[in-house]
């Protein structure tokens, strides 16, 4: 996922704001991805640090008010903004955010942001005070309208002594963002998607349970690579493997009993459900609340277990995409394909299903994966590749297929 950053060209423009320090690991984590990086610095933000700093770092040079010239091949405002794929005010403080929304092009920042013809991300820092005058609160309202991105501000211990809201957004949050502006498709753009993944916990007693190896690294990374594109993603799952942006809402659960109850309270009518848990097939008859010992069971002990309900055939939204994990790969495709018939044919009523082989060269919990996607009226199989490219393929066959 990391390679999806390399070789975009990314603007950061620089307010003055006691957060700039911040802005330095951003740019030496941008450049870790193989991002091309440009800077350009008010004459506030140089008081905080010094131009060389971030010369230093994006290996190019700053424009500054110092050096802007309008000879050929010089820096000057119009150039760094035509170099720009997508351009970020981090830090942007109260002033900048004003300026910004009223076109008062009275600083080097804001008229190379005003130049700038790509996708514009605004990253706020300030004194919870000034974030929260009404005249700020409306200016980014405002930019939003404009179509600027506006990435919150996090609780943090500020530089005024107080822990409140108004420290610039992390790095990492700041780079789902930066991701999501360069890779929002609109056939995505604020469809509704629920995702289940991990895999359900059914307990035996109150120390032990009966679950499965799902990792739930592709549930997260189908989630993640969908919020890149522009749905508005909800994952419902037992396990949380990987950092995931705020813009993802979260679920945890455990059983099947809780992932049903949470998907029937998030699916509509227009959702897009990718039902990627590991529900287990058979559960506990009886949960017992104290733990067994093994004196009471003896040498051997016999578990009783009963089939549990099969949650996904009776579930009903927009577009039903099951799962399917097999280690027989002859009869796999054959296994697969029986979700799409109708539940009253003893299918599960799906539109589409994702089939995946688990083999000695395909192993549950793994970062790469090997799948086939079967529709009623198609069929793909994406060679073995990292979970987020797989699950960009599986997008882009949705698209294609709904």
């Amino acid at each position: 996922m990391d390679n999806i950053l390399k070789n975009k060209n990314i603007l950061i423009l620089v307010s003055g704001s006691i957060a700039i320090y911040k802005t330095l690991d951003l740019i030496s984590s941008l450049k870790k991805m193989k991002a091309n990086i440009k800077v350009v610095m008010s004459e506030d933000a140089t008081k905080f640090i010094n131009p060389l700093c971030f010369e230093s770092l994006s290996n190019n040079e700053v424009l500054c008010v110092q050096n802007e010239r309008f000879l050929q091949s010089s820096p000057n405002h119009i150039s760094y903004a035509s170099f720009a794929d997508i351009a970020l005010l981090a830090p942007a403080s109260v002033n900048s955010i004003a300026k910004l929304c009223y076109g008062v092009a009275d600083t080097l920042v804001i008229e190379t942001l005003l130049a700038c013809k790509c996708p514009i991300l605004v990253a706020p820092s300030a004194n919870i005070n000034m974030l929260e005058t009404k005249q700020n609160k409306e200016n980014l309202k405002k930019l939003q309208n404009l179509g600027y991105t506006i990435i919150p501000p996090r609780e943090s211990l500020l530089a005024c002594n107080i822990t409140a809201k108004g420290a610039m957004a992390s790095i990492e949050e700041i780079i789902f963002h930066i991701k999501k502006a360069l890779y929002q498709n609109g056939w995505w753009r604020d469809k509704n998607i629920i995702i289940t993944g991990g895999g359900s916990i059914e307990d035996i007693d109150s120390i032990r349970c009966i679950s499965n190896h799902s990792s739930g690294k592709q549930s997260s990374n189908i989630a993640i690579a969908l919020y890149f594109l522009g749905a508005k993603v909800t994952l419902i799952s037992s396990r949380f493997p990987l950092p995931l942006p705020l813009g993802i809402k979260k679920i945890e659960v455990k059983s099947s009993l809780d992932f049903k109850n949470a998907i029937k309270k998030e699916l509509k009518k227009d959702s897009i459900l990718f039902m990627a848990a590991a529900i287990s097939d058979y559960i506990p008859k009886t949960k017992l609340k104290t733990k067994l010992k093994k004196e009471a069971l003896g040498k051997t002990w016999n578990l009783d277990l009963v089939q549990n309900e099969d949650i996904l055939r009776d579930l009903k939204c927009a577009l039903k995409i099951g799962f399917k994990a097999e280690s027989d790969r002859k009869n796999a495709p054959k296994f697969a394909k029986k979700l799409l018939d109708s539940t009253s044919n003893g299918g599960k009523g799906c539109d589409m299903v994702i089939l995946n082989i688990i083999d000695s060269a395909n192993q549950i919990g793994g970062s790469s994966n090997e799948i086939s996607i079967f529709s009623k009226n198609n069929y793909a199989n994406f060679k073995k590749q990292d979970k987020f490219s797989i699950s960009l393929e599986i997008a882009k066959f949705i698209q294609n297929n709904a």
